[in-house]
């Protein structure tokens, strides 16, 4: 075995990734190949919990609007509203899944869930699928659509970027995702990208026409934007700040309490699955029990506050140094 080095200046960062994959599975093919396989029981069972707790939250939250006033009122519709959001949020991340292939075993079933979850906010499968690809495909490359460093060379401009994530940036991908898919999207990719919306804008037509708008807000629009806003957060989290060209530094994993990441699906784990993409979310955390071990260096922390409270204190000095990197003295095999 031999010591981590550092990673070469003028090294191209997709080969210095598919590199890292190789070396972190070395010694632990067989073990990965168990966890490669998909547990149908597991997924049905999330699909369930979180569309029960979206349910639940509209029904707490409907109860909140039927108390006239006072305290009881806001409290059930708080309540009721985060509720719903983590549910929102989970159905994000369980298309995610379906954009790996890990949502289900058959390809029909992978996609056409994956378009039901993405009705909950108004987003196609396969142009976020489109993208979501090239992200992982060029991890470090001047090609990577979510890296704000391949947009602009301005360290000020860059910060501000990742703020405006924060505030407004999911409301821009929804819109800007299905034109880029288009251009990056093979001829297939773009039927289906028509085929999907038509879906969805069939669906939000026979929602308009039969919900009030008094009920749809509360119980639909106002729990979306909170889980928008999770959605930035996470999004964040997972590259902000980090080291891109370095596939140890790229992705950061945030070792949360189990509660968290199981309302994440596990995908705090975020280096894991960079590494590892074609591993269902339930598996994740038994990954980063085999290879945290093995790894010489990383960005990692324990909450999602923790590492927003650390950007705050970082874009004081514009420290670009990556949050959280932590020498695990591990070794490449």
């Amino acid at each position: 075995m031999t010591a981590a080095s550092p990673v070469p200046i003028d090294a191209p960062a997709v080969p210095l990734h598919a590199e890292a994959r190789r070396r972190m599975a070395r010694g632990l093919e067989a073990e990965l190949a168990e966890l490669r396989r998909l547990d149908r029981g597991k997924r049905l069972r999330e699909i369930a919990v979180f569309a029960a707790l979206w349910l639940g939250g509209m029904a707490v939250d409907f109860a909140g609007l039927r108390v006239a006033s006072g305290a009881p009122g806001i409290l059930l519709r708080v309540a009721g509203t985060l509720l719903s959001a983590v549910a929102i949020n989970a159905f994000i991340l369980l298309m995610h899944e379906g954009m790996h292939g890990t949502l289900f075993e058959s390809e029909r079933a992978n996609r056409w869930v994956s378009v039901l979850l993405g009705a909950t906010f108004c987003l196609s499968f396969t142009s976020y699928r489109v993208l979501h690809e090239r992200h992982h495909r060029y991890l470090g490359d001047a090609r990577d659509p979510d890296d704000y460093a391949n947009y602009t060379g301005n360290r000020r401009l860059l910060w501000a970027l990742h703020y405006l994530r924060l505030l407004i940036g999911v409301y821009v991908y929804i819109v800007a995702i299905p034109f880029l898919a288009f251009r990056h999207g093979a001829a297939r990719d773009r039927r289906r990208i028509l085929a999907e919306y038509a879906v969805l804008v069939a669906i939000h037509a026979a929602v308009y026409a039969t919900v009030p708008a008094g009920l749809l807000i509360p119980l639909w629009l106002i729990p979306l934007i909170l889980a928008a806003h999770m959605t930035a957060i996470r999004g964040l989290t997972q590259h902000g700040i980090a080291e891109a060209r370095d596939p140890y530094l790229a992705s950061r994993t945030i070792q949360a309490h189990p509660l968290v990441a199981f309302c994440l699906l596990h995908e705090n784990y975020h280096l894991e699955h960079h590494l590892f993409p074609e591993i269902p979310s339930y598996h994740l955390a038994e990954v980063h029990r085999l290879i945290w071990p093995r790894l010489p260096r990383a960005v990692t922390g324990r909450s999602y506050l923790g590492f927003l409270w650390r950007l705050f204190a970082a874009t004081l000095r514009m420290d670009e140094t990556p949050i959280g990197r932590t020498e695990l003295l591990g070794w490449e095999t």
